[in-house]
């Protein structure tokens, strides 16, 4: 391992999470865009490509997107945004899994299938990314104790 390698562990965990942070935040405007994103409720019409809109999900979609672009700025802040993630879109897809098996009309997310894969693929991906970069910390640690 190289000395710069051993100074900055998981040199590519900053740019992963800023393009992770470039899609939501493209997502969220893209839906705030949409004609359709003031009206509520369950309705599988209202849709940026195949994932869903409403000013709430467009609100959350932006809010990430922000947060990866300036988690990415610190590798600290980006171990933290990976496992901040993992814990909220676990959540998101479960909520995104009953509110679309069940579809409820007054569902105010308005989440359908596509967005619970892009959520559930995000929470892997968090726990996948979080996991990797404090290894990597760890092992960068140790060596050089």
């Amino acid at each position: 391992m190289s000395s710069a390698e051993t100074r900055f562990p998981a040199s590519w965990l900053r740019p992963v999470v800023a393009v992770l942070g470039l899609l939501y935040l493209a997502l969220g405007i893209a839906g705030f865009l949409t004609p359709e994103t003031a009206d509520v409720g369950h309705e599988t019409s209202r849709a940026v490509w195949i994932f869903s809109v409403t000013p709430l999900l467009n609100l959350v979609h932006t809010a990430v997107g922000v947060l990866g672009l300036l988690a990415a700025t610190r590798r600290t802040g980006a171990i933290i945004y990976c496992w901040v993630l993992f814990v909220g879109f676990t959540g998101m897809t479960a909520y995104g899994i009953l509110a679309t098996s069940l579809v409820n009309p007054e569902d105010p997310i308005n989440l359908n299938w596509a967005d619970n894969w892009l959520h559930g693929l995000t929470a892997v991906a968090g726990l996948v990314l979080g996991i990797v970069a404090a290894r990597a910390v760890n092992r960068a640690a140790a060596r050089s104790r």
